[in-house]
């Protein structure tokens, strides 16, 4: 019921903002990667939000095995959540065909509702918990979704899916530091990949400064 209420919101959400110009040629057939739309996010997130407004992570939901999501459907998105130090808070936005980022009816609780696996789930509500005072440096070197994709799939990733019918990947962006506070790099955001079925699921952590892959959960 929540994944259908989600779509139905989503939906309403694309007829009101479509009447805007298509801005991005790349965005002509849908299909957006995560770093797409970072910058367009900022700018809108400065203006209503907050001027100090950094990115500080990025969920993709129920995004291809390409790394994708597609903008002209409503049962995957990308979100931007995006960190204010003057107000200590969080904001989300969801980019939307033909049209600028809006306000995303997506948030904590509702990406954690997806995370069946308890252990990922505890790991990610640490995380979430620590992210209105925590950003990812602008300066931060990590992969686009695609790329992180193709190593969750080697990394036990397409057995997964083979095994498991009508299985569906998330992604996570995260500063480092919310991930494990004892990490001594500061500027870095990892990735974590859940693909996960009704019953089973298989997290990993994809580490942006040495390229490890970290099995967090599997069943």
């Amino acid at each position: 019921m929540k994944k259908i209420l989600l779509a139905l919101t989503i939906t309403a959400t694309f007829y009101f903002a479509g009447c805007d110009k298509v801005t991005d040629p790349e965005e002509s057939l849908g299909n957006i990667t995560a770093k797409q739309k970072v910058d367009e996010v900022l700018q809108k997130a400065r203006l209503d939000f907050a001027t100090d407004a950094k990115l500080s992570a990025i969920y993709g939901w129920n995004v291809d095995e390409n790394g994708n999501v597609d903008l002209l459907k409503t049962d995957n998105a990308y979100v931007y959540i995006v960190q204010s130090n003057q107000l200590q808070e969080n904001a989300f936005y969801v980019p939307v065909f033909a049209a600028g980022p809006i306000e995303s009816p997506i948030n904590f609780t509702t990406m954690l509702s997806f995370v069946k696996d308890s252990t990922a789930s505890d790991i990610l509500d640490r995380v979430f918990g620590r992210l209105s005072t925590l950003a990812i440096d602008p300066n931060a070197n990590y992969k686009d979704s695609p790329a992180t994709i193709d190593t969750a799939l080697t990394h036990g990733g397409t057995s997964f899916i083979t095994q498991n019918i009508g299985a569906q990947i998330d992604m996570f962006l995260l500063p480092s530091k919310s991930i494990d506070t004892t990490l001594t790099v500061n500027n870095s955001a990892d990735w974590i990949v859940n693909f996960y079925s009704d019953t089973k699921s298989l997290v990993l952590w994809i580490r942006s400064d040495n390229g490890q892959v970290i099995p967090l959960s599997g069943n």
